[in-house]
This record gives structure tokens, sequence and C-alpha cells, in this order.
């Protein structure tokens, strides 16, 4: 597998991780104050520490703000062994989407078909280009749902892998 395809794949490591962040790993939750932050993209950070299958999983969230339009957001999620980044930048629609998902404060598992994407660069160019993968269906509540939407779209969200 080429490593960009590596790298998108990440993608749906880093979002299944985020729902660890919780009770179980489809419900994600996220405190009052991220929620209240969110809602209007003003610069926050909070740390989340847990455990899923006996492995330690840390995820720093941080919202940077506003900037050229787009609401700048990094989740940077740690593993005894791993280290990975999102850099994801949402419109103020998305960010209303989002910010409805966490507000609704809802554990109803529900199901949905995640499409999953991997960069293709054309040859003459150089030009970067995303071509989809298929669909993989998941689960989790609405918020985990909404964000995994956004954080595994390269067009919202760039994963990498640092350690």
């Amino acid at each position: 597998m080429k490593l960009s395809k590596k790298v998108f794949a990440l993608g749906v490591a880093i979002t299944i991780t985020c729902g660890m962040c919780a009770y179980a790993a489809n419900i994600t939750k996220f405190s009052s104050k991220f929620i209240k932050k969110f809602k209007d993209c003003e610069p926050y950070q909070e740390t989340i520490t847990s455990e899923f299958e006996g492995n330690t999983f840390t995820t720093d969230r941080k919202i940077l703000g506003w900037s050229s339009g787009f609401c700048k957001y990094e989740e940077v999620v740690k593993t005894t062994n791993d280290i990975y980044k999102l850099n994801c930048r949402f419109s103020a629609i998305q960010v209303d989407d989002l910010y409805d998902s966490m507000k609704a404060k809802t554990n109803d598992i529900q199901s949905f078909g995640l499409e999953t994407f991997s960069e293709k660069t054309d040859e003459k160019t150089g030009k970067i280009s995303y071509v989809s993968n298929g669909v993989t269906t998941i689960k989790g509540n609405q918020a985990y749902i909404t964000w995994a939407k956004y954080q595994n779209n390269p067009y919202f969200c760039r994963p990498e892998k640092l350690k």
C-alpha cells in the first residue's frame, strides 16, 4: 500500500480512536466547555486520556480559531508506539453541524456508510486529487458519526503520522 493510502487510512484510525475517548468505542463525548468554545470557534484546548483493549490513548483537541473563513482545528492522538495528527478546516456550516451533533448528547447508536479516500498525484502536473476507495460501515452516536464524516474526508482534514 502506498504511503498516501496509509495516511488516509490513519484518518479512519484517528476517528475511531476519538470514539474510544468515552465509555465505548462508538460513543464520542466532549466536555461542555469544548462544545461551547467550538460553537464560535474560539481557541481552546483539552486533553483526554482513555483506555481501550489494553491500550492507552491520549487525545489533545485544539480549536485554533477562525482563519481565512475557516475554523481551524487540530487533534493529536498518542498511543504507546504512535502519534497521529489531524489538521482540519471547517466552514461555518460544518461547525454548526459538528456543534449540533455534540450538543445532542445522544448515545443512540446509528450506522453510517463512511466514504474513504486515497491520494492520487497526476504524474504530468503533480496536482493532488483524492479518489474514493469505497464505503465502510461505522457505528456510533451522533457526535461520532458527524466527526467521522469530516475527519475522514481529505478536503476537510489532513492526517499525518508524527511517530
